[in-house]
């Protein structure tokens, strides 16, 4: 019975190490973007376009996205999916990340709430317009779109224990941009 215990014990302090070893690099990626994006901003670092500022004004809330939704860009943040368009233009531009960790956030979202994303020196504003529960194989909110929209991508529900059977859709329109 002591075996069992110890054993179990054991198990409890790796997944507990694992978990708290993610959360950790998802901090420390996003800080790392930021002083990034920062060092460019300030003019001391030239710009690389891999990246651009994802914010939440109504919850405080900003993110530095990754260009490519990879799985290594994924553990350090939201990331555009590379074949999405890119925000601000036309097309349906799609960003993901972790439900976790970063994505969190979108739980709060409400319908009517801006969402800003900053790049190449420009400001997008988007407002929210749909706030979808969908199954993985539903793409449609994947689809190219004629009109400039923003998907925020993630899985669902929040807080679950594995691999999530649902994805928790945000579907923003472009209002406006500003240089």
């Amino acid at each position: 019975m002591r075996r069992i215990a110890f054993a179990l014990t054991v198990v409890g302090v790796v997944v507990a190490l694992a978990g708290a070893s993610l959360g950790l690099a998802a901090w420390t990626g996003q800080q790392s973007a930021k002083n990034l994006w920062n060092e460019e901003r300030a003019g001391s670092r030239e710009t690389s376009g891999d990246y651009f500022r994802l914010s939440f004004p109504a919850h405080n809330a900003d993110f530095i996205v990754r260009d490519r939704a990879s799985v290594e860009n994924l553990l350090l943040g939201p990331a555009r999916l590379e074949w999405s368009s890119l925000p601000g233009d036309r097309g349906n531009s799609i960003i993901a990340a972790h439900r976790d960790t970063h994505f969190r956030i979108l739980k709060d979202l409400k319908k009517g709430e801006v969402i800003t994303i900053e790049r190449d020196g420009h400001a997008s504003h988007y407002r929210v317009v749909t706030l979808e529960i969908v199954r993985p194989k539903d793409d449609s909110f994947y689809r190219p779109t004629s009109n400039a929209v923003l998907t925020l991508v993630t899985c669902y529900p929040f807080y679950y224990l594995g691999p999530a059977p649902k994805r928790f859709i945000v579907r923003a329109e472009l209002l406006d941009t500003n240089s």
